[in-house]
């Protein structure tokens, strides 16, 4: 297996002067990079000019010369920040293009800056992990060496670093070169992710499981809406506000940092069960697209839509399933996406494949075969007996006569 690229995050544990080095450098590099956009705004709005990232390099060499606080900042970081400037107005002429939203780039705040990167370990960074890759130590230039709380699943070789301030807190996200090996299972699983049921799963012996949400954003939706009118009356600028703020953003990290366990818990728990797993390819843009319509032709329902959405985004479907390719590819599990608009889990009938249209307030599937079960559960059977049959696994039609015995001796599924 060729070596790939993974992110191993690890906390930072400064002292106090290593901690005022490192936000002298986060100053540097946002004031840097308000200055960048303006020089592209100012060189657009006088001469007509689109400058490059190559034209504001150039320009990096003789601020470097001019002024000794950049001259000591490390090269390469400096270009990291003058590339992700670059990579903004991409994908601003990318959405333009399209005829999307636009989304001109903005002049960040110092608390809105998140953080600087390295391209090139030993230039600017070097990492030593600890022993079986726990913890470690991060040595910056202009810092000096850093206690690194973490731990990676793979040994690699560390080749780019992305230092992130957060909530008061540094973190150092890594990219590391590595082989990394996970053990695949026995049994194929089809799967239905939801709302309401985080994964439903179906097996090819007929059984069927589910994982719940655990909706980690409602529960904190009363704390967070606490905490949040409690910044709103602090007095700007005060060390009261400061704090309220930090409590806000604490229980953002929280909320993230569970969302982020349960969605890496899940996905390897279920490649570690299955050699085929199959769940439809989704469109998560399409599928949290606002009801409010135009001017012209208002929508309806506009208020119940953004509650769905907001449910659905808070799940996080899009990286659960990044996760699952990317775990099924190191298992060697086949990962199968069923293409939704042809085959329609939610409207097909995974007994006789017939297809009926249903309302999404219909949360039960009757067919006129006998075969009754849950939206959820028809769908993630569907998916396994489309990839089954796809993959060269089993013929269509013995998924289906398999599917017509169950019904017809009235198994129930748990």
């Amino acid at each position: 297996m060729e070596p790939v690229a993974r992110k191993v995050v690890y906390r930072l544990y400064p002292s106090r002067s290593q901690e005022a080095a490192l936000l002298d450098m986060l100053g540097l590099h946002q004031r840097l990079y308000n200055a960048a956009l303006e020089q592209r705004v100012s060189a657009w709005r006088l001469r007509h000019k689109s400058l490059s990232a190559y034209d504001q390099s150039r320009d990096l060499t003789e601020l470097r010369a001019d002024d000794e606080r950049y001259a000591a900042l490390n090269a390469q970081s400096a270009q990291v920040t003058l590339q992700r400037l670059h990579l903004a107005f991409a994908a601003f002429f990318r959405r333009c293009k399209k005829g999307e939203t636009p989304g001109f780039p903005r002049f960040k705040a110092f608390d809105r800056f998140s953080g600087w990167g390295y391209k090139t370990h030993g230039d600017g960074f070097r990492f030593a992990p600890g022993d079986g890759n726990r913890h470690g130590q991060l040595r910056l230039s202009g810092v000096g060496t850093i206690p690194a709380r973490g731990h990676a699943r793979t040994s690699g070789d560390a080749k780019t670093c992305e230092i992130q301030h957060k909530a008061g807190r540094w973190y150092a996200s890594l990219t590391v070169a590595c082989k990394p090996q996970r053990e695949g299972g026995t049994r194929p699983i089809g799967l239905d992710w939801g709302v309401k049921t985080f994964a439903t799963l179906a097996h090819e012996d007929g059984s069927l499981g589910e994982t719940g949400n655990p909706r980690f954003v409602r529960t904190a939706k009363a704390t967070l809406e606490e905490a949040q009118q409690k910044l709103a009356r602090k007095r700007r600028g005060s060390a009261n506000r400061r704090r309220a703020k930090r409590a806000v953003a604490a229980i953002h990290r929280t909320t993230a940092a569970k969302r982020l366990d349960f969605l890496h818990q899940t996905t390897a728990n279920l490649v570690a069960r299955s050699w085929l797993i199959a769940t439809e390819s989704l469109t998560v843009k399409n599928l949290t697209r606002s009801a409010k319509g135009t001017v012209a032709q208002p929508g309806r329902n506009v208020a119940r839509k953004a509650g769905l959405n907001r449910e659905i985004l808070a799940t996080a479907p899009r990286a659960f399933l990044d996760m699952l390719r990317y775990k099924a590819a190191e298992a060697g599990v086949e990962f199968v996406e069923v293409p939704s608009r042809k085959v329609k889990p939610s409207q097909t009938c995974s007994g006789c494949w017939k297809q009926r249209k249903k309302r999404l307030s219909e949360r039960q599937h009757v067919c006129s075969c006998g075969l009754v079960l849950s939206r959820d559960q028809n769908a993630a059977r569907v998916n396994l007996f489309w990839a089954l049959a796809h993959t060269g696994r089993e013929p269509l039609a013995g998924c289906l006569a398999q599917a017509a015995c169950a019904t017809r001796n009235s198994i129930l599924y748990a």
